[in-house]
């Protein structure tokens, strides 16, 4: 009995939330009924039309200075510096950068004047002898005529006077021999002064008291004319010019490589010290072209889309971008005639769910 007592009170509980909960739920439905249904309000956004004209994109880079006139110089003489110039100093064009010890260059020259010289008096006593016996000689020939004088001493003589003679021309080969290395000592004592071959900011790659070894760089001049820019670029920009100081400048390629970057020169009409960096603007696009802004293009699923305004709705369309630079891009797909969308990339994201458009200045 107590049983069947806890049945009949569970349904009645049932019975009860049932009830409750359906007049709950009436008098919701009631009270909805009676708020009033949200406004959809249209979104205003920027638009803009686009015309095929001259357009300029580019990209920030830096570029490295250099010079066709940089020079890096070696002394030809072997021997300790005696003076060199230190580094950061601004020389001129023939001002004197580096003194070589030429000692050992003088002795040698003073030694090769005093062999001359005895080689000399040599040959001035072996022409005096010549001289004496091609006398004698002429004598012996006009007492042989009349035979006053033997063929045997005749011939001594022509023997004797061809022996001096060879003696002279040994002598002066000698001496030709000695003014040829004397000229070749004079000319090594000329390299012990070395003189800047250009005007430029000095780097010393050697020090006062080091031996000077021949091929062996002792300072570099970075020079102040003749320069140009050095540009590095990824193998994937398309760049044909450069920006420099608002001109523009043509952009060689060098065919070289540097830490996977290709090697590009620029030569620019302005003196500037090698070796120092500046900013110039790398030009991607130059030419006629529909450019729109980058708010313009809304990226989604690796494709390029700009939406547009048609009867108060935004409309998606796939466009193919051809350059991007810091002023915008350049794009291939769109007409004169379209009202192009710009925002930010989350509102024409959400342009996409169908929200109607008004269009502002």
């Amino acid at each position: 009995m107590k049983r069947f007592l806890s049945y009949i009170i569970i349904l009645v509980i049932i019975a009860a939330a049932v009830m409750g909960g359906k007049k709950l739920i009436k008098e919701k439905r009631a009270k909805e009924a009676k708020t009033p249904l949200p406004i959809a309000y249209e979104m205003n956004v920027k638009v803009m039309k686009v015309k095929n004209e001259k357009a300029t994109l580019t990209l920030p880079y830096l570029a490295l200075t250099k010079s066709n006139d940089d020079v890096k110089i070696s002394s030809r003489v072997s021997a300790r510096i005696k003076q060199i110039v230190k580094s950061g100093v601004l020389v001129t064009k023939g001002e004197d950068i580096v003194r070589i010890d030429n000692k050992e260059l003088i002795t040698q020259l003073e030694s090769l004047n005093l062999n001359i010289h005895s080689i000399n008096s040599q040959l001035v006593a072996k022409r005096v002898a010549l001289k004496n016996l091609e006398a004698t000689h002429k004598r012996t020939e006009k007492l042989l005529k009349v035979k006053g004088a033997s063929k045997e001493e005749f011939d001594r003589e022509v023997t004797g006077i061809e022996a001096v003679k060879s003696a002279i021309d040994t002598l002066r080969y000698k001496i030709k021999e000695l003014n040829a290395n004397k000229a070749s000592i004079k000319n090594m004592l000329s390299y012990t002064t070395i003189k800047a071959p250009v005007s430029g900011v000095v780097t010393r790659l050697a020090n006062v008291g080091d031996i000077a070894m021949m091929g062996k760089p002792l300072i570099s001049i970075s020079a102040k004319s003749n320069s140009y820019l050095l540009v590095r670029l990824p193998a994937q920009t398309k760049a044909e010019a450069i920006i420099y100081n608002s001109k523009t400048y043509k952009l060689s390629p060098l065919n070289t490589t540097y830490n996977g970057l290709l090697e590009y020169l620029a030569n620019i009409d302005e003196s500037l010290a090698s070796n120092q960096t500046v900013n110039i603007d790398v030009v991607i696009f130059s030419g006629k072209g529909f450019k729109l802004p980058h708010d313009a293009i809304l990226n989604r699923n690796g494709k390029s889309d700009i939406l547009t305004l048609v009867n108060n709705k935004a409309i998606p369309k796939e466009v193919k971008i051809v350059a991007n630079g810091e002023q915008g891009v350049i794009v291939k797909g769109v007409n004169a005639k379209e009202k192009i969308i710009v925002a930010k990339q989350d509102i024409l994201l959400k342009l996409l769910s169908g929200i109607k458009v008004r269009a502002i200045n």
